[in-house]
């Protein structure tokens, strides 16, 4: 019997530890984390009349569960430049969500937004020529400020992702892990 009991507190003793590890709640975020991005916001402003556009992707209970809330088509006009901010968010409950967008500054130097136009008209020319205005504390682009030209008339989408490079980040989008990745309508009209 006394063997039973050992033989169980052995096989035991590993999982208890697993769940203690896990269940650990640390509130400090360590940099080489990815993050859990549930909204993404674009905040679009004519540079001459400064009007404003808006889109909004959400999905409350991240990868899987309910399908996310898609964003609206960006009406967009030919001729126009539009400045360009983009913001992350988390959420830590069911109803609320946590700005992240000043922890992404922060850690620049491990992240890049990638903008990837896809035209429907005339691919592989879209419309929109998309700049990166901001930059990390190394220099390199960060992207959550930018520059949008609407170039022509266009119908298509801007796939955005939020790279995560720790300690690789080189001014390109291809190393890294994808923290989130949306697709944003858009039409440009004359």
């Amino acid at each position: 019997m006394k063997n039973k009991h050992l033989t169980l507190s052995l096989l035991m003793a590993p999982l208890l530890f697993a769940i203690n590890s896990c269940s650990k709640h640390d509130d400090h975020q360590h940099k080489d984390e990815n993050e859990l991005i549930t909204k993404v916001e674009i905040l679009l402003i004519d540079s001459i009349s400064k009007d404003t556009l808006f889109t909004v992707w959400s999905d409350m209970d991240g990868i899987g569960g309910n399908n996310p809330n898609m964003p609206d088509t960006l009406n967009l006009k030919q001729g126009k430049t539009y400045v360009g901010l983009t913001r992350f968010y988390t959420n830590h409950n069911a109803t609320s969500f946590h700005d992240i967008n000043q922890e992404i500054k922060d850690e620049g130097e491990n992240h890049l937004l990638c903008f990837d136009i896809n035209s429907m008209t005339m691919p592989p020319n879209a419309g929109i020529t998309i700049t990166r205005t901001d930059k990390d504390k190394n220099g390199l682009e960060l992207g959550l400020e930018t520059m949008w030209k609407m170039n022509r008339t266009d119908i298509g989408s801007v796939k955005l992702r939020l790279k995560h490079q720790p300690n690789i980040k080189n001014g390109t989008c291809d190393p890294g892990e994808t923290d989130v990745e949306v697709d944003f309508p858009f039409v440009i009209s004359s």
